[in-house]
């Protein structure tokens, strides 16, 4: 096999924005959040993806157009999905993104929350802390399946014989 039959796949960076904050300005957004996640990426990312709601989304925007990012703004359909919009709106961002922005929030640790169970699914997060200081890098490496884990919950390890295909003996 040479070099010339190697076939290199590029990796796609879709970066996603969960959760928006109203209390920050567009300098601190970039010095604290988008210049140390560009840095860490060590590439523009492909597409950014952002919630339509809040001055950060706006902000996010605004940086990517400028650095010719395409972008991609999700709407939380709120006449038609009620309480659980910016949930159907989340979940569709996290799906797509291969790494995420999530701000944090003194008021709930459900961003905490977010932010583990996607790294734990082996994304890139990175976590904006309330007071729009910390910027935080979770990244976790897959989870590689145990050979000794039971296939069912109810298995207990051992292989039973089944009876209906075993041959009957003649006397």
């Amino acid at each position: 096999m040479s070099l010339d039959d190697i076939i290199y796949e590029p990796q796609i960076i879709v970066l996603g924005v969960l959760g928006n904050r109203n209390k920050i300005t567009e300098d601190e957004l970039q010095d604290n959040a988008l210049t140390l996640i560009l840095q860490e990426l060590g590439r523009m990312p492909d597409r950014v993806l952002i919630p339509s709601e809040g001055n950060s989304s706006i902000f996010i925007q605004e940086w990517a157009e400028s650095l010719h990012i395409k972008t991609q703004v999700f709407q939380a359909d709120w006449a038609r999905n009620g309480r659980i919009a910016q949930i159907i709106r989340d979940d569709r961002i996290q799906k797509e993104c291969t790494h995420s922005l999530v701000f944090l929030s003194p008021k709930s640790n459900k961003p905490d929350k977010l932010a583990e169970k996607m790294a734990k699914k082996g994304k890139t997060v990175f976590t904006l802390s309330s007071n729009n200081q910390t910027l935080e890098v979770l990244c976790s490496e897959l989870e590689q399946p145990k050979a000794s884990k039971p296939a069912r919950k109810s298995d207990k390890g051992k292989v039973q014989t089944l009876l209906k295909y075993q041959k009957k003996e003649e006397c």
